[in-house]
């Protein structure tokens, strides 16, 4: 085959051209430290690649999550820290208050404390976050918690937001609440369980009261029943000069028999009862409906019997009492909330910790796709550079040789 004087230019050219190029690539590759230039240079390489980094950015988003979580966990903890301090302080002061030798002057002092801890604790239930939410009204996070109402007829510190739980994810398969409604930490919390004498026949005086709460408490939770009101009814029959019978209104079923004296107090599942009456007189008592009362409330009920000059003895030792029962079930609730943010706190670090080693995973297998081998390219630099230098030096060559050389 001939081969014309134009061709050998045109094919030394490309030669050229094409050293040039690869010489260019490898540059390239050492300067930006990536083997992998254009999706052309390994179809399969760089879809994985870039399956890599969605992975290894949402990773990144996760942490940034994780990190929001624990520092919201973080600051509800140190707020509930701080409720349950002011919680205990009224505790104490309640005690204190049940001293006999205390006077109209000495209670008013402990109500201005109590006053200031109530104050205290609802300012801490309607906390708000760093971005202005409030941490404790479930999706209502716009608008305060808790609301105070002076005038009102029945309770003055009511919920206003939801249960709503804000839930953030912190991995693909895992999301966890960054709050804990104020129902469940503040609202849902029953006070005191009690009874109620409603009537009696016969008798010449009764009266009752709660002897041993947790004995009674029991006794109301295993036998209340929210949907027919009369099998909350208990009749005490005088059936003899020494006995009574308690019977259930509803049923009809005797739930028990005690030792009997007229005038003398006797007690029957944790509650006593004080009866002068003879055989076939009866008194009737029912089981009072469960009432739930946030703490706020609670204090709230106490300063009040603390400010209150005419109060009776009995009145006052059961303001007492019911103060008493409502801080320890807050406390109790309370503690519940703080050692669910303990685990929400340990499951968030668990689960970081298992983000990060699927980063450094996912980044490992990344650099083995596309990031240059030094080494290798430093050896490819000079092999191009050696190629290119040959291109060049043969094309000065075939381009001096002509015919008008040899017949000049």
């Amino acid at each position: 085959m001939r081969i014309s004087t134009g061709q050998l230019y045109d094919r030394s050219i490309r030669a050229v051209l094409d050293n040039q190029d690869d010489l260019s690539d490898v540059q390239q590759q050492l300067s930006t430290g990536k083997k992998l230039l254009r999706p052309s240079d390994d179809p399969v390489g760089s879809a994985q690649v870039i399956r890599l980094t969605e992975e290894i950015d949402l990773i990144a988003q996760y942490n940034k999550n994780n990190n929001l979580l624990t520092n919201s966990v973080e600051q509800e903890e140190t707020i509930l820290g701080n409720v349950t301090d002011n919680i205990q302080r009224a505790r104490q002061l309640m005690i204190q208050a049940g001293n006999g030798i205390l006077d109209v002057n000495d209670r008013n002092a402990i109500s201005i404390e109590i006053g200031q801890i109530r104050d205290q604790i609802f300012d801490a239930m309607n906390s708000q976050s760093a971005n202005g939410e409030y941490i404790f009204a479930g999706y209502q996070s716009s608008t305060p918690a808790f609301s105070y109402t002076a005038g009102a007829a029945g309770n003055k510190y009511v919920f206003e937001g939801d249960e709503g739980l804000n839930d953030i994810r912190i991995s693909n398969t895992f999301s966890l609440a960054m709050n804990n409604s104020g129902q469940t930490v503040f609202e849902d919390v029953y006070a005191r369980l009690d009874s109620q004498i409603t009537s009696t026949s016969g008798v010449a005086s009764a009266s009752t009261r709660i002897s041993a709460q947790s004995e009674f408490d029991q006794f109301h939770k295993q036998n209340y029943d929210p949907v027919t009101p009369a099998n909350n009814g208990y009749q005490i029959s005088i059936t003899g000069v020494d006995e009574v019978t308690i019977t259930n209104v509803g049923t009809g079923a005797v739930v028990g028999t005690q030792p009997f004296t007229s005038g003398e107090p006797f007690e029957f599942q944790g509650q006593e009862f004080t009866i002068e009456g003879a055989a076939g007189d009866t008194v009737n008592y029912t089981l009072q409906k469960p009432e739930k009362k946030n703490i706020a409330e609670t204090l709230n009920d106490f300063y009040n019997s603390l400010r209150d000059e005419n109060i009776s003895d009995g009145d006052y030792e059961q303001a007492i009492s019911d103060a008493l029962i409502g801080v320890d079930n807050s406390l109790t609730s309370i503690a519940d909330s703080i050692s669910l943010l303990g685990g929400k706190l340990n499951v968030a670090q668990s689960v970081f910790a298992s983000n990060l080693d699927l980063e450094i995973s996912n980044k490992t297998a990344r650099a083995n796709i596309e990031d240059v081998d030094y080494a290798e390219a430093v050896s490819e630099l000079s092999k191009q550079e050696t190629a290119l230098q040959a291109a060049q030096a043969t094309f000065a060559k075939v381009t001096g040789l002509s015919l008008f050389d040899y017949i000049s």
